[in-house]
């Protein structure tokens, strides 16, 4: 048997485009040269998700799915995803006294579910996109034919601020649920508005209302659902993220804040939204080679039957088997929000929505208030940023092709 190949990605908003280049090098490119390279497990947040549920549905053919991703971020537009009308700024400036109007009429039954929390932006062309994009049928196929082992998108309950794991399965395949309390495992049959509660960014889009609960983007809890892969029975990960390393970042990210005129409140939310980000992949990756090193020690010094022993001791605690798992990541070489910067200085034009609210939302993200905030490359989607990030990401994937030809290529035993 083979082992279970896991693609993690991380979410990000426009930086999505990023991990379609990484993919589409290392499964059109090199995967030419690997014949049988094939992902069965799927794990995405934000736009993380949307990409993960679109090469997920092409499971059988990895090739295919990394283009087809690739040529989507390329044919990107910015009134495609961030449509803008006077009705949706009129509904955020009355958002502090639409409950309370709501609460005189008394126009919602006790105990109904609240409608989904309005954004700044219309999803409407970004929801029909993606019902093209992603198809239920395409994936049920691939777990009925047991390409796929398993999908998880993650997204976050607004009501009760819990992170929940979206997930299906093939059948016979368990997701071992942990015990944190913070999180929620949800077995569903996965379709586009999973998809899409993962990448329902706060403040900017309207959340996702699923059978009467609503929710917001996944990376207000979890960035990227490293986690999730292990508990579907990854042997092997690949992680895709948009954050640089941690150290070289806060060099530059210092520098950035020293060099800002205006360290206001959407600065700040800019950095938030990087903390989000970022969290703690680094950390959680050095976890998984603790792991390792503390079962191939174990194993060297007491034997084989060293593993079967340290998952009956710990059997019960975490709800998890453990077993050596290879990690591969693939990461931006360089600050997305540098090439942001770049992106809008040689094509200022790209930037434009339609109509009066369009254009007042066009200027706002071309002022320096937004310009210097991080909030920028997130909201980025213009053709010449996109194609940037896709070819920043072939290039780091190319980088580490050493690395990922050993990583695709090592054979290792799977999990029971």
């Amino acid at each position: 048997m083979t082992a279970n190949l896991a693609l993690v990605l991380a979410g990000g908003g426009a930086l999505g485009a990023y991990e379609a280049g990484v993919l589409e090098y290392a499964l059109c490119d090199l995967g030419a040269e690997l014949p049988g390279l094939r992902f069965n497990i799927f794990c995405g947040t934000s736009a993380g998700a949307l990409n993960a549920c679109s090469l997920a549905q092409h499971a059988s053919e990895p090739a295919l799915g990394a283009r087809r991703l690739a040529d989507y971020w390329r044919s990107l537009t910015p009134e495609q995803v961030l449509r803008v009308s006077r009705r949706e700024l009129v509904t955020l400036v009355r958002l502090a006294t639409a409950r309370r109007a709501s609460l005189a009429r008394h126009d919602r039954p006790p105990g109904a579910a609240h409608p989904p929390v309005p954004g700044l932006f219309n999803t409407d062309p970004l929801r029909e996109r993606m019902r093209v994009e992603i198809s239920r049928a395409r994936l049920r196929r691939g777990f009925e034919s047991g390409a796929l082992r398993g999908v998880a998108l993650c997204a976050t309950e607004v009501c009760t601020g819990r992170s929940v794991i979206f997930y299906e399965t093939s059948e016979g395949v368990d997701y071992l649920a942990g015990r944190d309390p913070t999180k929620r495992a949800r077995r569903v049959a996965l379709d586009v508005d999973h998809a899409l509660a993962s990448a329902s960014m706060p403040f900017l889009f309207a959340t996702t209302q699923i059978d009467g609960i609503c929710y917001t983007d996944g990376a207000v809890r979890q960035n990227t659902p490293l986690n999730p892969a292990l508990r579907l029975g990854a042997d092997r990960v690949l992680v895709v993220s948009v954050t640089p390393d941690p150290a070289v970042d806060a060099r530059h990210a210092r520098a950035g804040c020293r060099r800002n005129p205006y360290p206001g409140a959407l600065f700040l939310l800019g950095k938030v939204v990087n903390v989000l980000l970022a969290q703690s992949l680094d950390y959680e990756l050095n976890r998984i080679e603790l792991y390792n090193r503390l079962i191939g020690g174990g194993s060297a010094i007491y034997g084989e039957g060293f593993l079967a022993s340290l998952n009956t001791i710990l059997a019960g605690h975490r709800n998890s088997v453990y077993r050596p798992v290879q990690t591969c990541h693939v990461r931006p070489s360089r600050s997305l929000h540098t090439l942001a910067l770049e992106a809008l200085r040689a094509a200022p034009r790209e930037l434009r929505l339609p109509g009066p609210a369009g254009r007042l939302v066009t200027w706002l993200l071309g002022t320096e208030l937004i310009a210097e905030s991080e909030l920028l490359s997130y909201l980025m989607f213009t053709p010449t940023f996109l194609h940037a990030l896709v070819e920043l990401g072939r290039s780091d994937a190319h980088a580490q092709r050493e690395a990922l030809a050993r990583f695709f290529a090592e054979e290792q035993e799977p999990s029971s």
